[in-house]
């Protein structure tokens, strides 16, 4: 599914409350699809599983820190999902 046909509305991810930071941070609803993706594929793809469970973490990661330091643009959302792509067609290959 390409970037374009997910939505670009947010949603609100929170922290875990027993995690020493509780502080909120926005998942946009296109990162959150591929995510949703993703998951759907570790539970289904078991060859690849760990791999691609890997990629989830790594994404959410790079949103974290992104968000953290205040640059939730499109061009970063952009390249978040572009490079998840690629990571993606690659482990999957």
């Amino acid at each position: 599914m390409p970037a374009a046909m997910l939505t670009a509305s947010r949603s609100i991810i929170a922290g875990s409350p027993t995690a020493p930071t509780s502080a909120s941070y926005t998942i946009p609803d296109a990162l959150q699809q591929f995510f949703d993706k993703l998951e759907e594929q570790c539970n289904a793809n078991l060859r690849s599983s760990e791999d691609l469970c890997s990629l989830k973490a790594d994404l959410e990661s790079r949103w974290r820190i992104a968000s953290s330091e205040g640059h939730t643009s499109s061009t970063i959302l952009y390249e978040i999902l572009e490079y998840g792509w690629k990571e993606w067609r690659r482990i999957t290959a």
